[in-house]
């Protein structure tokens, strides 16, 4: 497998008691899941630095990229593990995930932010996403930078259901969902920023 670019590790007040205990819940039933939460946490840490955001945010931003799919506890391995074409009805059921995730943290105290930024990863910079069809500056900052640390990492990450992309591939993809799915400064810093890794 080619080699991702490699980002300097965040520090750790990212992982307090409360991330840990919630990552255990979502890690165990896949560590698929855990290995990937963990690459979105540390992009997202990396772009908050390329784009000069303050430590506190850059933790905070870590912190959603480690718990952004938790609403995936719901869903079950079955639909999440299938090699095929999801059915209609399980791709609803996926696309509950960050309404699932949000409900989840919110009952959390001390989560709102990573809650509402957890409901809103999903949403496109041309108002096509879900679950709310926010466009552009309407989604929140947190979320417009987890959607394109989380793009690339599926896309650069085998799953049951494809084959990965090469890094230059998924470059490429992003690049093509600039101004449609993602927000078009997101992707230059990121772009700045694997460039440079």
């Amino acid at each position: 497998m080619e080699k991702q670019p490699s980002l300097a590790a965040p520090p750790f007040e990212i992982e307090d008691k409360t991330i840990r205990a919630l990552m255990a819940v979502l890690y165990d039933k896949s560590s698929r899941e855990e290995q990937h939460s963990r690459r979105v946490s540390d992009y997202c840490f990396a772009i908050g630095t390329q784009l000069g955001l303050s430590l506190e945010h850059r933790i905070q931003l870590g912190k959603t990229g480690l718990l952004h799919d938790i609403g995936k506890i719901s869903i079950p391995n079955s639909i999440l593990d299938k090699p095929g074409s999801l059915l209609p009805a399980e791709w609803e059921e996926i696309h509950q995930h960050p309404i699932n995730g949000h409900r989840f943290l919110s009952a959390v105290v001390g989560m709102e932010e990573v809650a509402e930024t957890v409901l809103a990863h999903h949403e496109r910079y041309d108002g096509e996403g879900y679950p709310q069809g926010l466009r552009g500056q309407q989604i929140p900052l947190n979320a417009r930078i987890v959607a394109v640390a989380d793009a690339y990492d599926a896309m650069v990450s085998a799953r049951p259901y494809r084959n990965c992309l090469t890094h230059e591939e998924a470059v490429a993809e992003l690049k093509r969902g600039t101004r449609t799915q993602f927000d078009p400064e997101i992707v230059r810093a990121f772009l700045e920023l694997i460039d440079g890794a």
